[in-house]
């Protein structure tokens, strides 16, 4: 049967259309969605029998491209949901790098992968980020570990693929999932990526047991990155007066401003769109410090690893900023 097929593909016809589609989809798809979309069933077989797509299992196909995650979620029965779904829209997920997969609440348990899978291809975005943000980052693919199952609905069918989850669902399950801080900076990412609108992130935590609205706060959406997000939170935890993004009139906009004093600029390498844009901060550093402004530096594994040592550093920094202030008669900066 694959030969008779193979033999009657027009491969300058049909080929490229079903790869065409499985580009759209993501690289993998049910059979029956890419049959719902035009493609034939007989074109799916002879397909196969080239060896242009394969069957990761029965019912699903796969482009050459596919990434081990994805054929990973597909031979268990599941979809990439909670932080490993929002990697793929682009969104800062946390630092729990595990695969994260979503299993329907009416499945009795995972399907056991039949083999091993080999495939060494990057990981696939989801089809709806931009091209911009595919070429200055890479999605990040889990360790060979167990995975992180969740048993939960989807909540918006018409945003899922067949094998990635909704950016709702995903989001749902990451705020379920991780701690409070850090599920406030997977909120202020999927905000400032605009994944989702504020009126669809308030509808996601109204299906979340009541405290989950704590999780919006003053700062939401303003942080431009999830590790600025935590910084910006312990600091003002902390006591301090923090007013994120701010202008220094004709220079430049700088992560934020501590008690009026001291700017900071919180390194995240892979949140930066460009080099350029990397190299711009480093201009802005100069331009605070031109304005006798201090402005400190944290990086991503500052916050994230060292964080009790950044901490008594920034704010040795802010208490000495005050003092010079003061003995200078300068006010707050505006």
């Amino acid at each position: 049967m694959s030969a008779q097929w193979a033999g009657a593909l027009p491969h300058d016809v049909v080929m490229p259309d079903l790869l065409a589609e499985l580009t759209v989809l993501g690289e993998v798809a049910r059979a029956t969605t890419l049959r719902a979309r035009g493609i034939r069933e007989a074109d799916l077989y002879a397909a196969v029998a080239s060896g242009l797509v394969s069957r990761p299992r029965r019912g699903w196909v796969a482009s050459p491209l596919a990434d081990p995650d994805q054929l990973r979620a597909i031979t268990v029965g599941s979809r990439i949901g909670c932080s490993s779904a929002l990697r793929r829209f682009g969104v800062w997920a946390g630092v729990d790098e595990r695969l994260h997969l979503r299993v329907p609440r009416t499945a009795s348990r995972l399907v056991a992968p039949s083999e091993k899978l080999e495939v060494a291809n990057p990981g696939v975005w989801h089809p709806s980020v931009p091209n911009r943000k595919r070429r200055s980052r890479k999605v990040l693919l889990a360790p060979d570990a167990p995975p992180r199952v969740h048993w939960a609905r989807e909540i918006a069918p018409r945003r899922a693929l067949d094998w990635i989850d909704s950016p709702q669902t995903a989001l749902a399950a990451a705020v379920r999932c991780m701690d409070a801080e850090h599920a406030s900076a997977v909120i202020d990412s999927v905000l400032h990526e605009r994944v989702l609108t504020r009126r669809e992130v308030h509808a996601v935590l109204a299906t979340l047991p009541s405290a989950s609205a704590t999780l919006v706060d003053r700062f939401t959406g303003m942080p431009e990155s999830g590790v600025e997000s935590l910084f910006v939170r312990r600091m003002s935890r902390s006591g301090f007066h923090v007013e994120p993004q701010v202008d220094l009139t004709g220079f430049g906009r700088f992560d934020g401003l501590i008690d009026g004093c001291v700017l900071f600029e919180v390194d995240g390498r892979g949140f930066h769109s460009s080099a350029a844009e990397f190299f711009a901060d480093r201009d802005r550093s100069l331009v605070g410090q031109a304005f006798g402004i201090p402005v400190v530096r944290p990086s991503a594994k500052h916050v994230l690893d060292e964080w009790p040592v950044t901490f008594a550093a920034v704010a040795r920094v802010v208490e000495d900023a005050k003092i010079v202030r003061r003995h200078r008669g300068l006010p707050p900066v505006a």
